[in-house]
């Protein structure tokens, strides 16, 4: 499927999607922000992709968040809209194959989105994190309420109020959790596949429900959660990778997986 401001292509089960603006530091415009969604409702219908990383183009930066020359689009009209009109990440677009977060540079405002959203995080060592809404009159809302999930609130307070002041390193986004890993910048794209290579060759249903189960989780309380995930538990055990996993166990060869959708 072809983009005008993204690219997607998949290589042995793993779909790249790519943030494709370079001059303009892959900020979100309004024609990417039309198409963020369409490119995750495509990646979760395409049985050839298990799994996805998105990153941005070249080494500068990974995304400055959205085009203030070309704001994204809402469904309402000037600086109104509904929470819905911003469906850039996965988790917005209720995708549930899971998706690695490559971060190949600076990472600004509204790009932060898909650092809280992905479920796997890599960083190169001199990406660079910070949010500037407030410099500019925004409110910075949506990025630190997911942002809260994975770091210390007080480590998000500072980069949402310092309007772009405070700014966390590759090397103090993992040690606040906001990263999971960090590598050289040339060893990025190597080791986001081969983390995806470590997810591709499981039950691509399996996969689907485990992540669902545990951001499901993040909006519910302890038995709540416990509760779905023990029926989507439930619900795979009628799927049949369970038969075909235990068989291939049991004779020591690759299981054959059926498709997620």
């Amino acid at each position: 499927m072809k983009f005008e401001s993204l690219e997607y292509r998949v290589e042995d089960k793993v779909a790249w999607i790519t943030l494709d603006r370079p001059s303009q530091y892959n900020a979100v415009n309004s024609i990417m922000s039309r198409e963020l969604p369409l490119v995750w409702q495509y990646f979760e219908q395409d049985n050839d992709a298990v799994v996805a990383v998105i990153t941005g183009v070249g080494d500068n930066a990974f995304c400055v968040g959205a085009d203030l020359h070309d704001l994204p689009e809402t469904d309402g009209e000037g600086m109104t809209g509904t929470l819905a009109s911003i469906s850039w990440t996965s988790l917005q677009n209720r995708v549930w194959k899971p998706v690695i977060c490559a971060v190949n540079g600076i990472t600004v405002g509204g790009g932060l989105h898909f650092v809280a959203d992905s479920d796997i995080v890599i960083a190169a060592d001199h990406a660079v994190f910070s949010d500037t809404h407030v410099k500019v009159g925004l409110v910075a809302g949506l990025e630190p309420v997911s942002l809260c999930r994975r770091m210390p609130m007080e480590a998000v307070m500072r980069l949402a109020l310092s309007g772009g002041k405070e700014r966390l390193s590759a090397s103090q986004a993992k040690e606040l959790g906001l990263v999971g890993e960090v590598v050289p910048a040339d060893q990025l794209l190597q080791r986001a596949r081969e983390t995806a290579d470590n997810i591709k060759h499981h039950s691509p249903a399996a996969l689907a429900r485990t992540k669902k189960a545990i951001w499901q989780a993040q909006d519910m309380g302890l038995h709540q959660g416990l509760e779905n995930a023990w029926n989507l538990i439930m619900e795979q055990g009628q799927h049949p990778d369970v038969d075909e996993g235990i068989k291939a166990f049991g004779e020591k060869r690759a299981a054959c997986w059926q498709p997620y959708r």
